[in-house]
């Protein structure tokens, strides 16, 4: 199945404070193999600022790790496809996603494009990055973006292009944030722009991830022995 919604959210509720413990910093790799995982991780995750979230809350990153071995590659201002709107963000996801190739398995999550120009750009975006993980040998999962406030109407639209480039590319799965989120200001998921995490929202988060990451890598070893 390629467009995940609807998926029932158990929060664990940790008293780990606004951010949690602090995690390992930007574009480290998870350690813990606890899932009993060996070798190569099986997930890559590339994000800007609002999953930037997960290199503060210890907790979100542990959901992850205790599913499958996990690297993050988060950066605040990150562009999917050109150097961040500051300059000191070089790397791009596309960037991202090939300083790691062979470093990972199955599959790459997406949750950069919030500083992205919408229209031709970001369908090239997308492209671009599905062709990269394509040679790679990975599926693409997208996280579909908060419909919002000031970043309402672009992201719409970006969601809207993504609906319907997801049946032309074969690699391609959506996991539906928006529609997953909805609702959440009053649970205490987002700061006060209704878009960056808190703890309680990095670990709806991750375990939004978790549950698209076991569908697409289940099919994927399915696909191995048939």
């Amino acid at each position: 199945m390629k467009l995940f919604r609807n998926i029932v959210v158990v929060l664990l509720l940790l008293q780990v404070g606004i951010y949690g413990v602090a995690a390992a910093g930007t574009d480290s790799s998870g350690t813990a193999d606890t899932a009993g995982t060996t070798g190569r991780a099986k997930l890559l995750i590339i994000g800007d600022s609002v999953f930037d979230a997960f290199d503060h809350v210890a907790s979100a990153r542990q959901i992850l790790e205790d599913q499958q071995k996990t690297i993050f590659a988060v950066q605040g201002c990150q562009k999917l496809v050109e150097p961040g709107c500051m300059k000191w963000v070089k790397l791009s996801a596309l960037d991202q996603l090939r300083k790691n190739a062979g470093k990972f398995s199955d599959v790459v999550v997406i949750g950069t494009g919030y500083n992205d120009r919408i229209g031709t750009s970001f369908r090239q975006a997308v492209l671009a990055i599905t062709a990269e993980a394509a040679t790679q040998g990975v599926d693409v999962i997208w996280i579909t973006y908060r419909e919002v406030g000031h970043v309402r109407g672009n992201s719409t639209t970006r969601n809207k292009q993504l609906n319907k480039l997801l049946p032309q590319i074969e690699n391609l799965h959506l996991a539906d944030w928006n529609l997953f989120s909805e609702g959440k200001e009053k649970s205490g998921w987002f700061r006060g722009d209704r878009l960056h995490l808190v703890t309680p929202g990095a670990v709806g988060l991750a375990q939004l991830i978790n549950q698209a990451a076991r569908e697409v890598i289940a099919s994927r070893e399915l696909a191995k022995t048939s």
